[in-house]
């Protein structure tokens, strides 16, 4: 199809014009064109004698005007548009029909193109951005720190996650174009909207662990631990699990539980500290009908008494409230419970597992832990090392749950070097759970099979969206106030004369510590422990300019 072309005299009004005009009409939102004045034409220089440049005002649309005479003396003039006008229309049909947020723009950093479903997603309209140039609306306020200027500076792939006022959090990647001589001609922006997965990820269940899983590990303290345990699997002894949240506290316990003598009987678990004060008791030793008004009519049996004949975990069982421990304690002792609103003693043959995360010191503490039921359940105690001091376990883990992720989401996402290196130095709080969870977001989020340094630092702070790496905000905002640095007596501190941006004071902050602790300790692997983060993280914001050291 030829580009959209038409033929007007010299008083401007239309004498021809091709079937291809019409994507100049729906791209302006007009009529059938009569003259010229329907149209701001805003006329450039000279490309050739007899032929000029023009374009469309506040567009980017564009072309060739040829000014020709005909033998018997009429002077007309042949607007011929760019080419790309009618592909564009076909583009513009696909962005449509696209579920993610697609934005084209140019060399210069100028929106020529959004699809529609920005409007959903943006706080402002299509209308304020396309034709401006991404400058203007830092200016204004509306855009802070954009990608599409990494991209223009980079000319390479950026990656970048943005947290919008209305709770929506876009995952955008950004691509250069180049032309056929390789120059480069602007890029694409497409977004991805992944506030659904973060809700999923921060509402799920932190204390579910795969009921079926083997403890992954290789580390010399989880060999040793892991023959304890099934050396005392076969006894009924109660097993004492400390460690922090996430170690893998529960897997233990399964573990006892399916090498013992009662792997055929039930295994119960309970999360101690996740059953309201008021129903604890019942919640255990289970109720007697009209027990309590909006009971059960015909009564419910409790935690111990559907764990007879097994195995009960009680996890988190330093949260339990210390009259309760007290009742749990007698029951432990005698093997018998008697339910709530009941007088007739039923006996119980259960063996219990229990886990916390509170220090050996809080457990001796008598104001948090009655100290004859401590030593009543601490029979064979087990100390499960967090994950950050068994590094070597870090990448077997890694490997189990990309495999079963990729599994389970039909996928064949994998690591590259640099990004296995960030996990392997990152200090996981959240120690397996929080890998496991992080596997999960890279599986699921990844736009492409491989996942490298840059994605691995945004999934590890997807956690929570106030710790989105790398993460920009736009919204309406006053004018900040700059931060300070006050250098009197030698000692650097910070002022804060008034309100401002908090990622603002949170970039000159970071700035700060880390060059202080880069100073005083000669390297950045030191610093980077100093201040808690991984020292490839310092290497990275050097290397892209975010850091000046």
């Amino acid at each position: 199809m030829g580009s959209p072309a038409f033929l007007a005299d010299e008083d401007g009004k239309v004498l021809l014009k091709n079937i291809s005009m019409r994507y100049i009409r729906e791209r302006l939102g007009t009529g059938e064109l009569h003259h010229l004045n329907e149209m701001e034409i805003v006329l450039g220089g000279y490309e050739a004698h007899r032929v000029r440049k023009f374009k469309i005002r506040d567009t980017n649309i564009d072309g060739l005007v040829y000014y020709l005479d005909y033998p018997d003396g009429d002077k007309v003039r042949m607007f011929v548009f760019d080419r790309s006008i009618s592909a564009d229309k076909t583009m513009t049909d696909i962005m449509e029909h696209i579920d993610e947020v697609v934005v084209i723009f140019n060399q210069y950093g100028v929106i020529e193109k959004i699809n529609s479903i920005a409007d959903s997603i943006l706080p402002f309209s299509r209308e304020d951005i396309v034709g401006k140039d991404i400058r203007e609306l830092v200016k204004w306020g509306m855009v802070e720190d954009p990608i599409i200027l990494k991209l223009i500076e980079k000319k390479q792939k950026v990656y970048g996650d943005i947290a919008y006022p209305n709770g929506k959090v876009i995952s955008y990647t950004a691509i250069p174009v180049f032309g056929s001589r390789g120059n480069f001609r602007g890029g694409v922006l497409t977004g991805r909207d992944i506030s659904r997965i973060i809700s999923l990820v921060q509402q799920r269940d932190r204390n579910e662990e795969d009921e079926d899983v083997e403890y992954i590990s290789v580390s010399d303290s989880m060999r040793e631990i892991k023959n304890m345990v099934d050396t005392v699997a076969a006894s009924d002894a109660t097993v004492f699990i400390t460690g922090e949240s996430g170690v893998g506290k529960e897997v233990l316990a399964r573990r006892v539980w399916k090498n013992s003598g009662r792997r055929n009987g039930p295994f119960m678990a309970v999360n101690c500290g996740a059953i309201p004060s008021e129903l604890i008791e019942s919640e255990f030793f289970g109720y007697e009908k009209g027990a309590f008004t909006g009971a059960n009519a015909k009564g419910k049996e409790g935690l111990l008494e559907a764990a007879n004949g097994g195995t009960l975990f009680m996890d988190e069982i330093g949260e339990l409230p210390l009259d309760m421990q007290k009742k749990l304690l007698r029951a432990i002792q005698e093997g018998a419970i008697i339910r709530v609103g009941g007088t007739k003693t039923k006996k119980i043959n259960v063996r219990f597992i229990c886990a916390t995360n509170k220090t050996t010191e809080e457990l001796r503490n008598p104001a948090v832990f009655r100290q004859d039921l401590y030593y009543r359940l601490n029979v064979i105690p087990v100390e499960v090392p967090a994950l950050r001091d068994r590094r070597e376990d870090i990448m077997p883990l890694v490997g189990y749950y990309l495999q079963h992720f990729n599994d389970k989401y039909h996928r064949k996402v994998f690591m590259t070097e640099e990004a296995k290196h960030i996990l392997d130095e990152y200090r996981w709080p959240g120690n397996i759970r929080e890998l496991k969870n992080v596997i999960e977001r890279c599986v699921v989020l990844a736009p492409q099979d491989e996942v490298d340094g840059i994605q691995m630092d945004r999934m590890l702070g997807l956690g929570s969206l106030d710790k989105i790496q790398g993460s920009h905000f736009i919204k309406e905002r006053k004018p900040v106030t700059k931060v300070e640095i006050d250098t009197e007596d030698d000692e650097e501190s910070i002022l804060i004369r008034d309100i401002m941006d908090i990622n603002e004071a949170h970039r000159i902050c970071e700035q700060i510590i880390i060059k202080k602790a880069v100073e005083k300790y000669g390297n950045i692997t030191k610093a980077a422990e100093a201040v808690g983060i991984n020292p490839s993280t310092i290497y990275r914001k050097i290397k892209s300019g975010q850091l000046e050291i």
